[in-house]
């Protein structure tokens, strides 16, 4: 069986992922959605909904920014920690930003989470990579069947 073969969109595209998420991010860190509060617990009751979101978040942008940079010479393990230490540092400006807000504050927990999203979604992503044979796909036309 051949290894999964997953498109390389253009570089800007791929940027505009990154883009599209770090917004995303930043609007429901800055502004209250309407009936916050009304749910308290995740998934199996066990974390806090707001620490699923968090969690999930950071997944999210970790996830977006390794396959931007995935065509970069770097060695995995740099682009990784670069992926989690920018992932971070945003949570990190994003929570400054909160504790700046009337109808926000600035959680610690909050960064720990988005942290160990980031890391999580790094680790997966490099287990990934192992499996995925990534080719360049300029156009809609020219990206292939997956498996290869």
């Amino acid at each position: 069986m051949g290894r999964l073969r997953l498109p390389l969109v253009p570089r800007w595209l791929r940027l505009g992922g990154v883009v599209a998420v770090a917004a995303t991010i930043l609007y429901y860190s800055v502004v209250t959605p309407p009936g916050s509060g009304t749910i308290r617990s995740g998934p199996f009751g066990v974390l806090a909904y707001s620490t699923w979101l968090h969690g999930l978040a950071y997944a999210g942008l970790a996830v977006a920014l390794a396959y931007a940079f995935q065509d970069q010479p770097w060695r995995d393990r740099t682009v990784l920690a670069v992926v989690f230490l920018v992932a971070v540092g945003y949570g990190g400006g994003i929570e400054l930003l909160q504790s700046t807000l009337d109808a926000r504050t600035a959680d610690f927990g909050d960064l720990l989470v988005n942290a160990v999203g980031a890391a999580v979604a790094a680790v997966c992503w490099r287990a990934l990579t192992r499996w995925v044979r990534f080719y360049r796909a300029q156009r809609l036309g020219e990206i292939e069947r997956p498996v290869g």
